[in-house]
């Protein structure tokens, strides 16, 4: 997997904190009822700096409902020390009120990598589940996928950044090119690139079902690339060997909690 980034190429996570306005390149506007686009949120997360613990970092990502009060997106975007978290909608392209706090995030550990920048084998891992405080009434879930190998044809929804607002919401379609044992899969974009604050996008299939979420994008020119890292969401959130969508949904509808595992922290927004 790591001879993905041989040569000039770079893998690039898209976390946005406190960048210039990026968004998908190219792609197209978010339709008003369009069902990805409107399951699609801009996440904004509090963070403590892992440098400086009486220092404060917001960080900008896009993520999707994947049930009445569950928001996945990715783990990078909501750091190591989460202190607090809110994920707003949009109705067509454009965010709209009011924003829903996070109660609780629930994440796997992405490992960094010296020689560049993140681990790539560990972007398999690389999901987060925020709790909202309120369940959203207006809004359906995106269904995850439960199939394995390598997918048909995909699409993606990112929010990007604009300043330090949430940006305007498009979506992209993806060829994949290829897909490892742990579900990472490659995709390429065509006639778009994905960049900063789309980390955290859903990823679907042609029938709508939740295949995961952009991590991070492989190019010669960051932040943006038309390469994109997705990590898996049917194969982490469902099944007994491998969690799947329906198990935390089901565990949300009885209010129980987003239960943690290895490797994953839970702390209070």
């Amino acid at each position: 997997m790591k001879g993905w980034t041989r040569g000039l190429l770079g893998a690039v996570l898209l976390a946005a904190a406190g960048l210039p306005a990026q968004a998908i390149e190219g792609g197209a506007m978010a339709g008003g009822r369009d069902a990805l686009t409107r399951a699609t949120v801009a996440v904004g997360t509090l963070g403590r700096s892992d440098e400086d613990d009486d220092k404060v970092n917001l960080t900008r990502c896009s993520g999707v409902l994947i049930a009445p009060s569950l928001v996945l997106t990715a783990a990078h975007c909501v750091g190591d020390n989460p202190l607090g978290a809110a994920v707003m909608f949009y109705r067509g392209s454009r965010p709209v009120r009011p924003a829903y706090r996070a109660a609780s995030v629930a994440r796997y550990v992405v490992e960094r990598d010296d020689d560049i920048g993140v681990n790539l084998s560990s972007l398999a891992l690389d999901i987060a589940v925020v709790r909202l405080a309120a369940p959203v009434r207006d809004r359906a879930p995106v269904p995850l996928a439960r199939a394995s190998g390598l997918p048909g044809p995909l699409r993606i929804a990112g929010v990007g950044l604009s300043g330090g607002e949430p940006g305007t919401l498009k979506t992209a379609r993806l060829v994949p090119l290829a897909v490892t044992g742990s579900g990472l899969t490659l995709a390429r974009a065509v006639g778009a690139r994905v960049c900063v604050g789309d980390s955290g996008g859903p990823v679907v299939t042609g029938g709508g079902r939740l295949w995961g979420v952009a991590s991070a994008v492989i190019t010669r020119s960051p932040p943006c690339g038309d390469l994109v890292v997705i990590a898996p969401a049917g194969q982490r959130l469902t099944g007994a060997a491998r969690r799947g969508a329906t198990a935390v949904a089901a565990r949300d509808r009885r209010g129980g909690p987003v239960a943690p595992r290895a490797r994953i922290r839970t702390r209070p927004a």
